[in-house]
């Protein structure tokens, strides 16, 4: 339980990236978040290539990672700046806040009620208590931010793709997942 709530304490420093983009443009989100993707790829490829870098980081960041993570595979923190800068690049502003903060926000909630009070267990390691964490705080999230049917659709599929065993990492397919749903919706019907 200690080390899932460390890393979803990390995982909130993600919160930054959707603020920013509350103040700034899509032109300058998209040079950050490129920018962050850029260092994100150099860090996995020095992991890969350069053992010095990689004893280092494993070293002092092995609290914070999972045990496939530990193993070599590519960090949750790449997936998630990546899907961050396809969501800027991809969708409407309020969406592509909306969806992140979903990863954010309703990803660590239903970690950590999951982990603390999970008891029904619906797939894997995954409970209804931690799914309906999630549901709850996405549906929260977009009452802020976008039509409340368009927000009901998105936190829906933001918390049925956190709780499949996909074998793409959620810090991706959570957002990008629950972004393109919202966008059609938005694109494509009178709300």
């Amino acid at each position: 339980m200690l080390a899932e709530l460390l890393r979803k304490t990390t995982h909130l420093s993600g919160l930054f990236l959707p603020i920013l983009y509350f103040f700034f443009d899509k032109s300058k989100m998209l040079v950050i978040g490129g920018s962050l993707v850029c260092i994100a790829i150099c860090v996995e490829l020095a992991k890969r290539f350069f053992p010095t870098f990689s004893n280092y980081f494993f070293h002092y960041l092995k609290p914070l990672l999972r045990i496939h993570e530990q193993k070599g595979a590519i960090t949750g923190a790449t997936y998630y700046l990546t899907s961050v800068f396809l969501c800027i690049l991809i969708f409407d502003k309020d969406i592509a806040i909306t969806c992140i903060f979903f990863i954010t926000l309703g990803d660590t909630a239903a970690a950590l009620v999951g982990k603390r009070w999970g008891q029904t267990k619906l797939i894997g390691n995954k409970s209804l208590e931690g799914s309906a964490a999630c549901f709850v705080v996405c549906l929260l999230i977009t009452l802020f931010s976008i039509n409340p049917i368009v927000g009901i659709a998105g936190a829906f599929f933001a918390t049925v793709t956190e709780l499949l065993p996909l074998r793409i990492d959620d810090n991706l397919t959570v957002p990008l997942i629950s972004g393109a749903v919202m966008q059609l919706m938005v694109s494509n019907f009178p709300f």
